[in-house]
């Protein structure tokens, strides 16, 4: 009988030359039968796509706007509105500016505008360059159609490459305070911003924020505490009717209470017990409702439109009211709801 051991080498020789065999067979049919990997499925991902085309189209009519104040690159975006240089950015972008240059892309000359109007309470803002012509332009998605959980692309101007950052609307309809590109402090709070995980940077404040058909839903904006994953944007439906007053006028003119007011978000209501709406912060003497509203009033109602977050009350002065309009104003004090009436007047949207 064969020792055990002697049978395990010669088993463990067999293998290996068997090994050998099989490894060499191989190796000459990597060589004489080449094979290829088809790494391209056919499938496209219509998204993706619809990102790279909103984004490519887009790009001609978005600007770089640089502002003459310290540091002398400070800078954001914005687009153009007509083919005869008129574009809209926002209110941040250019506070505290003593010079406005615009950058067009494919354009090495950089172009002189002039600031038309704007609106700090909305925060939109309209400057002009002349001299210029056939220009592409961008216009709005309709403000109905804007939904949480769309895809949204934010385009800079050339300044900063053009860069594109995709993400979607993560929600509607927040308040945020957002730090002016001058570096001076100044601080603005809006109600009915959309937020997104598009991250905006100072390059891409004033720029479109875009749908996947490249129509602008927003005016993008940087947050005063920049997070890399959050974004906003100045609501298309706010923005709208100040911007075609604009173009058709040239200048904001809104109906007005004779009242400033701070929009209360429904979760600080909650909290204090309040009911929603916008809160009298001071109140115009001799204004429409001087008779009438003191501070600390909470306006709940114009006629039968609901102030709430959905539709801030300063949205709802400008596209649902006019001025020399007598409404009914509907509004709490110490937990009780009253109603007056007022006369509505007409003034340029003020300042913080």
């Amino acid at each position: 009988m064969r020792p055990i051991a002697a049978v395990a080498a010669g088993l463990v020789v067999t293998a290996l030359v068997a090994l050998g065999v099989t490894l060499a067979v191989l190796r000459v049919e990597s060589r004489t039968n080449t094979q290829q990997v088809n790494l391209r499925t056919g499938v496209s991902i219509s998204e993706d796509s619809a990102i790279v085309q909103a984004a490519a189209k887009a790009r001609p009519a978005v600007v770089s706007v640089v502002t003459g104040q310290q540091p002398a690159s400070a800078r954001g975006s914005g687009y153009l509105a007509t083919s005869d240089g008129v574009i809209v950015t926002n209110t941040d972008v250019i506070a505290g500016a003593t010079r406005i240059t615009v950058l067009i892309p494919n354009d090495s000359k950089p172009h002189e505008a002039r600031l038309v109007d704007y609106d700090c309470q909305t925060g939109v803002a309209v400057i002009k360059i002349d001299k210029v012509s056939n220009l592409p332009t961008l216009g709005f998605a309709d403000p109905a159609a804007l939904v949480q959980g769309q895809v949204v692309v934010a385009v800079a101007g050339p300044f900063d490459g053009g860069a594109i950052t995709p993400g979607y609307v993560s929600a509607m309809h927040r308040a945020v305070s957002v730090t002016d590109a001058s570096n001076l402090g100044r601080v603005a709070q809006y109600s009915d911003t959309i937020q997104t995980n598009a991250a905006i940077d100072r390059g891409t404040a004033g720029g479109p924020l875009l749908n996947v058909g490249g129509q602008v839903i927003g005016i993008a904006m940087q947050s005063s505490t920049f997070d890399a994953r959050t974004g906003h944007g100045l609501n298309v439906a706010d923005i709208q009717d100040d911007v075609q007053q604009i173009l058709q006028t040239g200048q904001v003119v809104v109906a007005s209470l004779g009242t400033t007011n701070v929009d209360l978000a429904p979760e600080v209501a909650a909290l204090n017990g309040l009911p929603g709406g916008s809160q009298v912060v001071t109140v115009e003497k001799g204004g429409p409702a001087g008779s009438s509203l003191q501070p600390g009033d909470i306006i709940t109602q114009l006629d039968d439109v609901k102030v709430d977050a959905a539709h801030p009350l300063s949205l709802l002065l400008r596209s649902r009211f006019h001025p020399n309009q007598r409404v009914t104003v509907t509004y709490s004090r110490s937990g009780s709801s009253t109603q007056a009436e007022a006369t509505l007047t007409g003034q340029h949207p003020a300042c913080p």
